[in-house]
């Protein structure tokens, strides 16, 4: 069966096309996604896996991860990828995001590298889908080695920076308030325009008062569900839109009782998460 991939711009905004893997021409601007796994536990040791002799560099080591499937977000993507690979199924919200890299070559893609936090037994260990046939913890100081000795891919783009701004990120603070009530003081209520833009918000817009978001500014919250103008709500926070390029997250606060998908919250924030890139966490 054929692996369809969904095409992005130098922007890394989809094109509305996909391409069909080994098989697609990418053309000059023309971008897929790959993803990374880095999973680190709480001796700071990193878990490499060995690839299975018939892939490409074979019998190599490496962190877990693949190319994401048409339809896919980058997080849904390596979630996937490290349980079909490893066994072993993460949430998104153990996710952080790490590092995104763009490379031109062939074919071309933008490269994101996701941390999670885990101690995870060897036995814990599957490979499902035979890609990989081996796997161990190893300290930084002997992954480094293991690179020098060539037994590391070379495509890795994980080394002694990123290991040490992973051991530094901590996990996200937003996501707390997943599933609980919260205050919301609005700012920017429903059909008012942007102070510095001009656009107009098609939803109420404001803040938990007494918070501090990755910005050091008071976390924002999107209020869906109520059409029309108010000041203050109190309400269900069932998501959170965790963007990747900016440190910037948004609570998706609700009615009791109503609820939103994906989609859904996507096609009502656009009108300003349209110039960042996310995820939605549940």
């Amino acid at each position: 069966m054929s692996e369809l991939w969904d095409i992005y711009d130098i922007n890394k905004k989809k094109i509305g096309r996909t391409a069909e893997r080994d098989v697609y021409q990418f053309k000059e601007g023309e971008y897929h996604i790959v993803v990374t796994g880095i999973i680190i536990n709480s001796k700071n040791e990193i878990l490499i896996s060995k690839r299975a002799e018939h892939k490409k560099f074979g019998l190599m080591w490496e962190c877990s991860g693949g190319s994401i499937l048409a339809g896919e977000t980058s997080l849904e993507g390596v979630i996937r990828e490290l349980k079909e690979e490893l066994g072993i199924e993460f949430s998104k919200k153990e996710a952080i995001f790490l590092k995104e890299i763009r490379r031109d070559k062939l074919p071309p893609d933008f490269k994101d590298l996701w941390l999670f936090r885990r101690d995870i037994d060897k036995r814990e260990i599957t490979f499902p889908d035979g890609e990989s046939i081996d796997a161990k913890w190893v300290t930084i100081d002997e992954f480094v080695k293991m690179y020098e000795n060539k037994e590391i891919v070379p495509t890795i783009d994980f080394g002694i920076e990123e290991y040490h701004k992973a051991l530094s990120l901590k996990q996200i603070e937003s996501y707390k308030y997943i599933g609980n009530i919260v205050q919301v003081k609005i700012d920017r209520p429903l059909n008012s325009k942007h102070p510095q833009y001009g656009f107009v918000y098609p939803v109420n817009y404001g803040f938990v008062p007494n918070t501090i978001s990755e910005d050091g500014e008071e976390l924002d919250c999107y209020v869906l569900g109520v059409n029309k103008m108010i000041e203050s709500f109190e309400g269900k926070c069932i998501a959170v839109i965790h963007r990747t390029n900016d440190n910037d997250d948004k609570l998706i606060v609700v009615p009791e009782g109503k609820n939103y998908t994906d989609e859904e919250i996507r096609k009502l924030t656009n009108f300003q998460e349209q110039y960042f890139e996310s995820e939605i966490i549940r």
